[in-house]
Parts: structure tokens; sequence; C-alpha cells
């Protein structure tokens, strides 16, 4: 009888990797890289916002709606492959969502016009966002709630590196090349993001934790989700908390480059400040997480928020456009920071218990944090006011909603039970 064959040392079985003891800091650092493709193709683009306008005759404010147009598109595609992850596990998914990724990129890269750019980006968003789903739900699948943490917080670490550097990068692309070129190199990453899930990505979902419940039944397990209390504080108030920050990269291009005349350049530079702010705090938190309680961690980070975006909401009334830049971006810049302290956490608490529905559960989490960003940056449109007041309303409602639920979660909730 023949000797069975062994596993390739890079890619185990998934029995043998699931709940490790250590910390798989490397492949948590791939994974980052992998989910990085979302705020590079949200982020990179923003400085092109006005030639982009020039070119198809209309204003900035109009093509600015092609940020809820990507987050449309994450919003369904996350709801499809949360439940499909969880029933074929994690690999295939990735394969399909970035293959639609890279060809709705050449889409975007090569049209002339705007509607199509609109639906190309979507379809992008569509791609794009089955990174973030299988990431988390494979950081659940082989981690404890506290590991969970501290992943999340490492893998910000190399994801937050394309929000801080992508407007710059987007900015240098239009110095040299026109918009065109930014589409065609996100076309490359995603092709980039084939070659890690072909070569590092393995699978985590063991076969007996998949979820075998007939597909028909997806709504009705997304309905329990929303009922669980372990879920929907945690999960629902982090999404208005991060779902703020996708409101001011809607309208960021109009506050900062229009209303107040700053140039493409420095845009990426004040727009990578916030995202520092942001990665600084994600590895402060891997600190606190060893000395305090994760949820404790949670709820201190979402008071800074809203204290101050309550700053901003006050600073928009008093003084409107005339308001001091830098002050301004003061405020923004501790809104966005705080998300340091309240992502990784909310995250981990929110997938803690969800052992046979970890994809769900990171789809539903992701849908509901871009669900705001879609509602908040359309009805940031409707309203007359200065772009200063009409930020600082959406992130001081957003946030206070977000705090008050984070305040809903038991006290008592034990991490450490969760499977």
């Amino acid at each position: 009888m023949s000797a069975p064959k062994p596993s390739l040392p890079n890619k185990p079985n998934a029995a043998d990797r699931v709940r490790s003891a250590d910390l798989p800091v490397a492949w948590i650092m791939m994974l980052g890289l992998i989910v990085a493709v979302g705020p590079l193709s949200i982020d990179m683009y923003l400085p092109a916002l006005p030639s982009m306008a020039e070119d198809f005759g209309v204003s900035t404010a109009f093509m600015a709606n092609s940020v809820p147009a990507y987050f449309l598109g994450l919003v369904f595609g996350q709801l499809f492959y949360g439940p499909f992850s969880d029933r074929v596990g994690r690999v295939k998914p990735l394969y399909m969502g970035m293959i639609l990724y890279v060809i709705a990129s050449i889409v975007c890269a090569t049209t002339d016009n705007e509607y199509v750019l609109f639906i190309g980006r979507t379809f992008q968003a569509l791609g794009a966002c089955v990174g973030a789903v299988v990431t988390r739900a494979a950081i659940r699948d082989r981690l404890t709630a506290k590991q969970t943490a501290k992943a999340f917080s490492i893998m910000i670490l190399v994801m937050g590196l394309a929000p801080i550097l992508a407007p710059s990068l987007g900015a240098l692309f239009l110095k040299f090349f026109n918009w065109h070129s930014i589409f065609w190199f996100l076309a490359a990453f995603g092709a980039l993001n084939l070659l890690l899930t072909k070569f590092f990505f393995f699978e985590t979902l063991t076969e007996e934790n998949r979820n075998v419940r007939p597909a028909r039944e997806v709504l009705s397990q997304y309905w329990d989700l929303l009922k669980d209390p372990t879920f929907n504080y945690p999960a629902i108030g982090g999404g208005l908390l991060m779902g703020a920050m996708f409101v001011y990269i809607s309208s960021a291009s109009e506050l900062i480059m229009d209303t107040y005349g700053v140039s493409a350049t420095h845009f990426g530079w004040l727009f990578g400040m916030n995202a520092a702010g942001f990665v600084g705090l994600t590895q402060l938190n891997q600190w606190l997480t060893n000395r305090f309680r994760i949820l404790s961690i949670l709820r201190f980070g979402a008071m800074m928020q809203v204290i101050s975006a309550a700053a901003l909401f006050v600073t928009g009334i008093i003084f409107g456009t005339d308001a001091w830049l830098p002050l301004v971006l003061s405020c923004i810049f501790f809104c966005i920071a705080g998300l340091g302290l309240t992502q990784p956490n909310a995250s981990a608490i929110a997938l803690a218990f969800q052992k046979r529905r970890a994809g769900m559960a990171s789809a539903l989490q992701g849908s509901l944090m871009f669900s705001v960003g879609i509602f908040g940056g359309l009805l940031l449109n409707l309203f007359p006011l200065n772009p200063v007041l009409k930020i600082g309303i959406a992130l001081f409602v957003l946030m206070s909603l977000g705090a008050y639920l984070i305040w809903q979660i038991d006290r008592d909730l034990d991490l450490d039970t969760a499977e």
C-alpha cells in the first residue's frame, strides 16, 4: 500500500491550521495586500475627479457620485460572497471576485462615457469586495477573539498603506499620464491578487464547519444574524462609525479641492495623513488589547470619534466655509484616526460567536458599513448647506448613533467562551 502524499508546506490542510496558537503574522500581512485592492480603488482616483469631470463635461460633484456607485457594488457583492464562502470555502470566491475586478477595471480605463464608468465602478466593487469578506472570515476561522482583534490591526497596517499612498500615487499618475492610467494600474493590482491567491492563500474552512443549510434560507440566516445581540450591536455600531468615513471620502474632493482650493498633490498628502492616523491607532490597539478589555477600548474609541465630530459640526455652524482649514482637518483627522480603536475591536466582537456563518457575518458587517456610505454620500448632495457643515452633520449623527449602539453591548460578554 502506497504512503499518502504529504501536503505542500505553504498550503497545509485546513484542519491542520484552524485555531492556531501562534499569531501567523506573515499570512495576515499577505491578507492585508489582498484587501488593499478596496481602499486603492476608492482613494487612488479621488485626485482625478476634477479632471475626469472636465473630460466628461460634468461637475465634480456629479462625478463624485461614482464613489456611491462603487459602494453599491460593495454592499450587494459582500452579501453574495458571504454565504457562498461559508458553503464552498474561502478560495474559490477569491478567484471569482478578482477576475471580475480586473475586467471591470479595464472597462473603466477604456471608457469615454460617464455612465459606463459608473457601471464599471459598480462591477469593480462587486469583484473587489470579495477580499474583505473572505479575509475577515479566514482570520475568524483560524484565530481566537483576542487574536482576531490583533490580526485585524496587523492587516490594517498593510492595507492601511493604500489610503495613505493612493491619493498621492493617483496625483503622480496624473502628473505624467492621464486618469485612464489609474484604472490600468488597478487592473494590474487585481492580477497581482490572483497570483497571491494562487500561491499563498490556503483554505481555512474545514468541511465540518461549512454551512450546509439550503441556499434558499440565506435571507432567514441573515435575519437570524441581525437578531443576535452578540453580532448586531458591534456590527451595526461599528458599521455606522466606519460608514461615516466613507461619507467623508465621498465629499473630500469637493470640500478640500473645490472649497479650499487645495491642489491634487497636496490633497493626496492631507488625505494620507488621515489614513496614517487610522493605521497608527490600529497598531496602538495591539498593545492595548494585552492590557485592557476589547470592549473598553472600543467604547473609548467611539467617544473619541463622537467628540471630534461634534467639534466639526460646531465649526461648520459658526464659521461655515470661512473656517480655518487646519481646524477642519484636525477634527476630521481625529474622527478617522479613532477608527483604529473601533474597527478591529468591533469586528472581533461581531465575529467571535459566528463559527459556521463567519462569512455571512463578515459580509453583513461590511455591507452595513457601505450602506451608510451610500446613503450618507447621496444625502450630502440633497442639502444646500456649506460643505463644512454638511460633513459635520453627517459625521456627528452617524458617529453618535454608532457610539450609542456600542454602549448597548453586554459589558459582561465573555469573548473567551467563543468557539
